[in-house]
């Protein structure tokens, strides 16, 4: 098959499978009240109070509970808008998104997700399209062949981009910088692909704050690679237009808070609430409503999101790291495993991710084993099998590529700073899957490698495919 032919397909498939999913998903509630802040934000900024959150008055906050019961996402047009409305500075999120849905609200002229929704699922159509390239010209045709339509049925991806919110975008970002890093090592590493490289690095870091780590494990990973000399002016131009960005928005924080504060609070209150993932020995729960109400107990004066808020917590957390470090190493060593095989990411599909679709309510409500509960549901038993291999069985594919390219390591080297970088920050905060989908991308791309090679493939194509890798 042509390769023109194939990228129509591609197209075709993406679509196809995206499409469908916008249709019945769209309304569907998933992490609805950071959703529904940051949209608040948004229309602040429209209607002349700055770059603001809401904080009132009551009939505001009671529809964040009315999402969360209903499980449906409400738009910001249902939401109440009295002019005296008390608000407080943005800071406990970073101010990317809130500017992209005001842009978005501007435009259509309506406080509604649906055109974000829809633009986040033709961005999300041509991930596999990036992955496809990157993959390519890394590995040769056929493997670059498998980690597009792979990409393209990459439901987790799919699930979270149906969701106004700006975890999606980090994908699109990871991506971005996949096909611009291998279009770079096509052409022996210009430096002036590493300017672009970190103009992307600068607008994600603008999303969301963790991003800010990324250009320092590529920066290391391209000293490794090129050498030192050749990697110095790549690497301070990774490293240095993010910081560049980050700039006016450490000194707006230092004007209104009177500290420096270069990203966003609430990292401390993550650690502690991620302390909740487990039974713990300090009373951490995983719920912002129920911690905060506990703050407050020991400390009236506290606003939840502010630096105060942060200082609090970051008391609490080096209390805890230094009572019980062996809980604490025993936590990230159990989210490193489970966000390498099993970060339980929602699909979206035939209702699998329902709690009423699982087979441990099947058994409750029927006492039915496993076989009894296959035959009975066994579209959703087939589709629930699949969703728990998935992750698994492409970080051990990548494993096996990675130990059969060995000899090509620094090369690959880049690559691996994607997952690494984003291990590095979610391991020690908290966990939830969609944090590691960016650095997943590349177990895909690597994955693709083994698959292409089980694939049946003429001695001819397989040669080809050799000298395109090399």
């Amino acid at each position: 098959m042509t390769r023109s032919r194939f990228l129509l397909l591609l197209a075709l498939l993406s679509l196809a499978v995206r499409l469908p999913m916008l249709h019945f998903l769209r309304t569907e509630y998933l992490s609805g009240g950071i959703t529904t802040s940051l949209g608040l934000v948004a229309r602040n900024l429209l209607e002349g109070r700055g770059l603001s959150e809401t904080t009132g008055p009551d009939e505001i906050l009671l529809l964040y509970d009315l999402q969360l019961g209903q499980g449906k996402l409400r738009d910001i047009a249902e939401f109440p808008d009295p002019p005296d409305q008390p608000t407080r500075p943005l800071i406990q999120r970073m101010p990317g998104y809130p500017f992209l849905l005001a842009v978005s609200f501007k435009l259509t002229g309506s406080y509604r997700y649906l055109p974000i929704q829809l633009l986040q699922i033709l961005g999300s159509s041509l991930l596999p399209f990036m992955i496809f390239g990157a993959a390519r010209r890394y590995f040769g045709e056929r493997p670059g062949r498998v980690a597009g339509i792979v990409a393209a049925l990459n439901f987790a991806e799919i699930r979270l981009a149906l969701v106004p919110l700006y975890d999606w975008w980090i994908l699109f970002v990871v991506a971005l910088l996949l096909w611009l890093l291998a279009r770079s090592r096509e052409h022996d590493y210009p430096w002036r692909s590493f300017v672009l490289m970190g103009a992307v690095l600068a607008a994600g870091t603008l999303l969301k704050s963790t991003v800010v780590v990324v250009p320092l494990f590529l920066a290391a990973a391209i000293f490794v690679t090129l050498g030192p000399w050749r990697a110095a002016p790549r690497a301070a131009a990774l490293v240095a237009l993010p910081i560049l960005v980050l700039l006016p928005w450490a000194a707006r924080n230092q004007r209104l808070f009177q500290r420096f504060i270069p990203t966003n609070t609430f990292l401390w209150p993550s650690i502690w609430e991620g302390f909740g993932e487990v039974d713990n020995p300090f009373g951490a729960v995983l719920d912002d409503r129920r911690t905060y109400l506990t703050a407050l107990q020991e400390n009236h004066s506290l606003v939840y999101g502010s630096p105060e808020y942060d200082d609090y917590f970051e008391e609490k957390v080096n209390s805890a790291f230094g009572s019980r470090p062996g809980f604490v190493v025993a936590l990230w060593g159990k989210r490193l495993v489970g966000g390498l095989l099993f970060p339980a990411n929602p699909w979206g599909l035939a209702g699998i991710d329902r709690p009423e679709a699982s087979f441990s309510t099947f058994r409750a409500r029927t006492g039915g084993s496993p076989v009894v509960y296959l035959l009975a549901h066994p579209l959703t038993a087939a589709l629930k099998m699949l969703q728990r291999l998935w992750d698994p069985a492409l970080f051990f594919m990548a494993l096996l590529a990675l130990w059969e390219m060995r000899p090509r390591w620094r090369e690959l080297l880049p690559l691996m700073a994607f997952p690494a970088a984003f291990l590095a920050v979610t391991v020690p905060i908290h966990l939830e899957g969609r944090y590691l989908l960016p650095g997943s991308l590349v177990f895909l791309m690597l994955a693709s490698v083994p698959l292409a090679g089980w694939l049946p493939m003429p001695s001819r194509s397989r040669e080809l495919d050799r000298q395109a890798a090399l």
